[in-house]
């Protein structure tokens, strides 16, 4: 299965591999009376440590649009929320058809904490304190 994960670290391990062959085909031919000019090196590593850049950002900016679902976004279970507590442990709110469920999640395993029904959720904080008095 193709994750974030793997496809980020695949396009990490290609531009690696291709940086040698592209820096050997980009070397200007040595002339034989040497080149005082700088500015075209200069400008042609210039030029290519943009290109470099411009690779990079896309790749993260192809990785967090797959981490966060993007067209990939299938099946029943949808990870609406997730916070770390600690080194190994954090607390994920997961959409499991028409509930919210807060899963606590750690080195012992997964356990539910709180469920919540849909119809009970709501996005205005002081609706639901006014609801709870």
């Amino acid at each position: 299965m193709l994750t974030s994960r793997s496809l980020s670290h695949g396009l990490v391990l290609l531009m690696i591999a291709a940086a040698p062959t592209l820096a050997l085909a980009a070397e200007p031919a040595a002339t034989a009376a040497g080149s005082a000019d700088l500015w075209a090196p200069a400008l042609r590593m210039l030029l290519s440590l943009g290109a470099v850049l411009g690779v990079l950002a896309g790749c993260v900016w192809l990785v967090q649009r797959l981490r966060n679902g993007g067209a990939f976004r299938t099946g029943l279970i949808e990870v609406v929320s997730g916070i770390s507590l600690g080194g190994r442990e954090k607390v994920v709110l997961l959409r499991v058809g028409g509930e919210e469920i807060l899963v606590g999640i750690s080195p012992a395993g997964m356990r539910p904490l709180h469920v919540l029904q849909s119809s009970t959720r709501t996005t205005d904080f002081s609706t639901y304190m006014d609801k709870q008095s």
